[in-house]
């Protein structure tokens, strides 16, 4: 056989980061209390968003490469964009509201902003992006610790709209470790084993340390999924997988009566060692979730037009279906904390279906990930993101929310696209060096 060519040099193009990573590290470090940050009506996240796509319009062009096929995340995501804008059209109330509530959903384009980017970005530029990310990710844990360490201190920290510089919003935050974490496990083998092991340590310390049931599901789910594509191969799991699933496992359950979080989980069953506040607690914050989410259905089925399109953007269907009173009226609270009934609620049927479709997609790239085998650090980054957000944002407010739409749908344009690109036997994409063959060098 003939010998392979020479590799051309890099393109100026390809040391360039993936468009709108800024957005994700800047959601990623600080949450809920980052994003928060205003200038006049506009939020940080929608300025480096908005500054993003102004960048890529002009990049583009400018970049010189030549023309390529570039695959989008598909076309659920492309329609469910479609259904927000037909919404935000037809609102004749406050407008102000309808937008709040539609950012969420018009977040979902940084999946094509993210899409583009992956493909047009070379390894290099690909690599720059998952050490910003890295970084991000530590800092949050960083200040994460502080507070959990001091909240002493962090109550003079000064406020920053609804919250206070380095206030834990458990949920989203302890979600945010567990991807550390899994991040961590898979990077132990590529050298400095006790600072990785470190760190995943910490972050799960410190991620059980928070009283949130679903923050603890995201833990375990990372850690389980870090050990299956990092044990993975050739398209089936191995006896090391096995074992070290059985050993993490094992260890959960051994922590799991020793942290916050674990206690609240015992508390839903019949285990001795859950204190009797933590079971009242946890009672009554399972009873008002699954009577509003019965209150919420319920109310949209009544009506045939809401049960197709959803109610849309602006009307507060919590209070009209009266599924905030176990909450207390007046709260502020817009969302059932179930991100499926809160779509089936705003956007009906047609709504659900679509989101359903790219939820589903997403579980299926993750099976085929991990049946590959070790996949590139960027594609393992995605895919621990996209699982541990969706988890907690089943039993939260988390994708409604811009700190959390905007991680997720740009981990979820990644995947998609990269799974299309992988896919098409005219312009396959070329697979990336992967974790254990990169630590081998």
């Amino acid at each position: 056989m003939p010998p392979n060519p020479p590799a051309a040099p890099a393109a100026a193009g390809d040391k360039k980061m993936i468009a709108g990573v800024a957005v994700v590290a800047v959601m990623l470090t600080g949450g809920r209390w980052l994003s928060h940050m205003q200038v006049g009506p506009l939020y940080i996240g929608d300025m480096l968003l908005a500054a993003a796509f102004l960048h890529a319009l002009w990049w583009i062009p400018l970049s010189g490469k030549p023309h390529r096929r570039i695959h989008r995340p598909g076309s659920a995501l492309a329609l469910l964009l479609l259904v927000t804008v037909a919404h935000l059209l037809t609102v004749q109330g406050d407008l102000r509201t309808a937008a709040r509530d539609a950012a969420p959903f018009v977040y979902a384009v940084i999946a094509y902003l993210a899409a583009s980017g992956y493909q047009r970005a070379g390894a290099q530029g690909r690599n720059r992006t998952v050490r910003l990310l890295h970084i991000a990710l530590v800092l949050h844990l960083a200040w994460v610790m502080v507070a959990t360490l001091a909240p002493a201190f962090v109550a003079t920290l000064p406020e920053v709209g609804r919250t206070r510089v380095f206030e834990i919003r458990t949920d989203f935050d302890v979600a945010v470790l567990a991807v550390l974490a899994g991040l961590s496990i898979l990077r132990i083998r590529q050298g400095r084993i006790w600072l990785h092991t470190a760190v995943a340590a910490a972050a799960l310390v410190t991620g059980l340390a928070q009283v949130n049931r679903a923050g603890l599901f995201s833990c375990c789910a990372c850690v389980l999924v870090a050990i299956l594509l990092r044990a993975g191969k050739g398209g089936r799991i191995t006896p090391r997988a096995v074992l070290l699933s059985t050993t993490a496992l094992l260890t959960v359950v051994v922590a799991l009566p020793l942290s916050p979080a674990g206690q609240r989980l015992l508390a839903l069953g019949t285990d001795t060692t859950a204190t009797q506040e933590a079971v009242q607690n946890a009672h009554g914050t399972t009873r008002a979730r699954l009577f509003a989410w019965e209150r919420v259905v319920t109310y949209t089925l009544d009506d045939p037009v809401r049960t197709a399109v959803g109610v849309g953007f602006g009307p507060d269907f919590l209070q009209e279906s009266n599924g905030d009173l176990p909450i207390g009226r007046g709260m502020g609270v817009r969302s059932p904390h179930n991100y499926l009934v809160t779509v089936f609620a705003r956007l009906g049927v047609v709504g659900l279906v679509l989101v359903l479709s790219i939820v589903t997609s997403l579980l299926l790239i993750t099976i085929r990930t991990i049946r590959r085998g070790p996949p590139d650090e960027l594609t393992s980054l995605c895919v621990l993101l996209v699982i541990s957000l969706l988890i907690v944002a089943l039993l939260g407010v988390i994708l409604e929310s811009p700190f959390g739409a905007a991680p997720f749908f740009w981990a979820a344009g990644i995947l998609l696209a990269g799974d299309r690109a992988r896919r098409d036997p005219v312009h396959r994409e070329p697979e990336p060096k992967t974790l254990v063959s990169s630590s081998r060098k």
